[in-house]
């Protein structure tokens, strides 16, 4: 076990762990997650490049607004493949924020991709949450 020196002079232990399976599930959620918001920016992108946007302003803003979730994702992602903890509390709130998009698709018009949906997002709750833990009092 290492340790990480802050640029404030504080040290604490490193904790990096080989990724089991709670972790490598979390993971994989994400990346999932970042590539379906990679297609969902794609299909933003064609219907502006088509002119077929019924308002370009919220579909350019809802393609950028993609991206940006892709990205991050795709950095949490990156992170629970490292082994790295940190992403534990990202994951379990960006996917319990999709529980509310998951049941308005279901209900909607989409009941298969919002039915998908859901179980994604629980998927990923569960691993963040069985993922493992390291608390150091000193951190805090």
């Amino acid at each position: 076990m290492g340790c990480v020196t802050y640029a404030a002079g504080v040290t604490t232990p490193h904790h990096s762990f080989a990724p089991s399976t709670p972790p490598r599930a979390a993971a994989v959620v994400c990346f999932v997650e970042a590539v379906l918001l990679l297609v969902t920016a794609g299909m933003y992108g064609m219907e502006l490049a088509a002119g077929e946007a019924f308002d370009a302003s919220t579909a350019s803003m809802s393609l950028v607004v993609s991206l940006i979730f892709a990205i991050l994702l795709a950095v949490l992602g990156m992170s629970w493949s490292k082994g790295s903890e940190w992403p534990r509390t990202p994951t379990i709130v960006w996917n319990a924020l999709l529980l509310p998009a998951a049941w308005t698709l279901g209900t909607s018009t989409g009941l298969w991709f919002g039915l998908g949906l859901g179980a994604l997002a629980l998927v990923g709750i569960a691993a963040a949450v069985l993922s493992p833990a390291h608390f150091d009092d000193r951190a805090l």
